[in-house]
């Protein structure tokens, strides 16, 4: 058998059984109505509850649902080779969702787009000959177009956002916490529920979780963000996470 880690469930789980032993006790050893009314309550909470835990998707159906995805797009940016750090672009710039933009030439200096790139595959953003880039969907671009906020820059709006997304809409983890140093961005996730490896695809694009949280603050600051680094403890991952210079 296994146990559902969906928090919903389990606390539905939780307050039906406790308000059926609370209520049953009540009613025909004490003969309490005021406790018999509450464990009826505490039934009604627990049932509540459990509604909410099958509407809500668990982390185990949103890592599998981004699993297809992020090999597909490693597979390909292992067979081109490309090593460059990719660039979180928000709508404002695709005209359309989040996006990726890897350089297929490398560059000591990150693209920086200033004006809407066409909606293609292979994208040009700059002057120079060699200004080519994949413009790519990653997991983080559907869920960043789904957040229902756009924060200011605001480290604590920013914070509550994330926390919004990870914590309650796809359960990926428990808390977010998120600061700044100067133009970086630190986002500290505890207990992350997506697992990390570490692949040719991750130095470009960071991680599923990094990638989630840069589509996420690209979209909300409204400007190119790139991954600056990432460190996954046991219980923790630390994202940090500028703008190209």
């Amino acid at each position: 058998m296994t146990l559902t880690k969906n928090p919903h469930t389990v606390l539905g789980l939780g307050l039906t059984l406790a308000g059926f032993m609370l209520s049953s006790a009540s009613y025909l050893i004490m003969r309490s109505v005021p406790l018999t009314a509450l464990g009826f309550s505490t039934v009604i909470l627990g049932v509540t509850s459990l509604a909410l835990g099958k509407g809500q998707p668990s982390s185990e159906a949103s890592g599998l649902l981004q699993e297809p995805g992020s090999e597909n797009i490693a597979k390909l940016i292992e067979e081109l080779g490309l090593t460059s750090k990719a660039v979180y672009l928000p709508s404002s710039l695709t005209g359309g969702k989040t996006q990726a933009l890897i350089p297929l030439h490398a560059n000591p200096h990150p693209p920086k787009p200033q004006s809407l790139l066409p909606k293609r595959f292979i994208v040009k953003y700059g002057p120079n000959p060699e200004d080519i880039g994949l413009l790519i969907t990653t997991p983080g671009s559907t869920i960043a177009s789904k957040s229902t906020s756009k924060p200011t820059p605001a480290p604590a709006d920013l914070e509550a956002t994330l926390s919004s997304v990870l914590t309650g809409t796809i359960d990926l983890a428990d808390a977010v916490k998120v600061s700044t140093t100067g133009e970086k961005i630190i986002v500290e996730v505890s207990n992350p529920r997506l697992k990390h490896k570490s692949t040719q695809a991750y130095e470009s694009l960071g991680s599923p979780l990094a990638s989630i949280v840069a589509s996420i603050a690209a979209e909300a600051l409204d400007k190119p963000i790139i991954i600056d680094s990432e460190t996954h403890e046991k219980h923790k991952s630390i994202i940090e996470l500028k703008p190209p210079q």
